[in-house]
């Protein structure tokens, strides 16, 4: 069994503009595109690049929303690491969206029992402020936070340009051992080449920002910022980290309708997700 899992909380982790806690909602209006003619219900899909079937023989399960109450961050925390945490019981992949990226954090907490956990991170932000006013679980913190689990090894950032980037958070994440590898390197290297010279990984976890993808073709997020990923920078980036390990699970986050353009970031994003999904279970493991 194969586990689809739909995280949904509200924006309270969020600093400028609120909607993210509706992008689970749109994501699974646009994923339906997907299941129109039929063939998905029971054979996957055809890669017309590589010239093969993939999901064929994986099932995909909603398992619905976390319900999340106003004002309780640490509760919504814990039912989020609590619901992870079962799909994982029934060793299914857990696909997990949000809400904001403040998420991340009660969700990886989920994964102690793969040992070493390496986590990978497309963004167009370092995630790695300590606190804002004594905040320390807002969207600008989770990979401080993650950071802090004894059970996380490997770290590496992909895309990262933000002008608001502070040198105090890029030299903290650099002294813990990050990658950070800019929006400028991938252009200029090419997402074999940055793949290439990622760590030897095991298991992964990998976290994706919307806002990491250039807002041209991902307009619908709370946070754009310019000069992004392009569609398919990232789709190769995906493939290559299928190849490094063993994907154990992976969250889309800051996906906000209420600034979308016609659907245009959740239909992406539903793309994004099914052809992760067929480079995660074209590996032999």
């Amino acid at each position: 069994m194969r586990g689809f899992f739909q995280d949904r909380r509200r924006d309270a982790g969020i600093g400028f503009r609120p909607g993210a806690r509706f992008g689970p909602r749109d994501i699974r209006q646009y994923s339906v595109r997907y299941s129109g003619w039929g063939g998905w219900k029971t054979s996957g899909y055809w890669d017309i690049n590589d010239k093969k079937r993939k999901l064929a023989t994986t099932r995909i399960v909603d398992c619905g929303d976390v319900d999340v109450a106003y004002y309780d961050i640490e509760r919504n925390m814990r039912l989020m690491t609590e619901s992870v945490d079962a799909i994982l019981e029934r060793k299914a992949l857990p696909v997990m969206l949000g809400g904001d990226h403040s998420v991340t954090f009660p969700l990886v907490r989920a994964f102690e029992r793969f040992g070493q956990l390496d986590i990978v991170h497309f963004d167009a932000h370092l995630d790695w402020i300590d606190h804002v006013d004594g905040i320390k679980f807002a969207n600008g913190s989770p990979f401080r936070r993650i950071s802090e689990l004894p059970f996380v090894r490997h770290m590496t950032h992909l895309g990262i340009r933000d002008l608001r980037s502070r040198e105090g958070d890029y030299n903290d994440a650099i002294k813990f051992g990050a990658q950070i590898f800019t929006r400028q390197v991938i252009r200029e290297q090419g997402p074999r080449a940055i793949v290439e010279a990622m760590p030897a990984m095991n298991n992964i976890y990998v976290s994706i920002d919307i806002d990491g993808l250039d807002p041209s073709i991902a307009p619908g997020t709370g946070s754009p910022t310019v000069d992004g990923l392009l569609y398919h920078e990232v789709r190769a980036l995906l493939q290559g980290i299928a190849t490094k390990g063993r994907v154990v699970g992976f969250d889309v986050v800051e996906v906000n309708p209420f600034l979308d353009h016609h659907g245009q970031t959740s239909l992406l994003t539903t793309t994004m997700i099914a052809e992760f999904l067929g480079a995660i279970f074209d590996q032999p493991r």
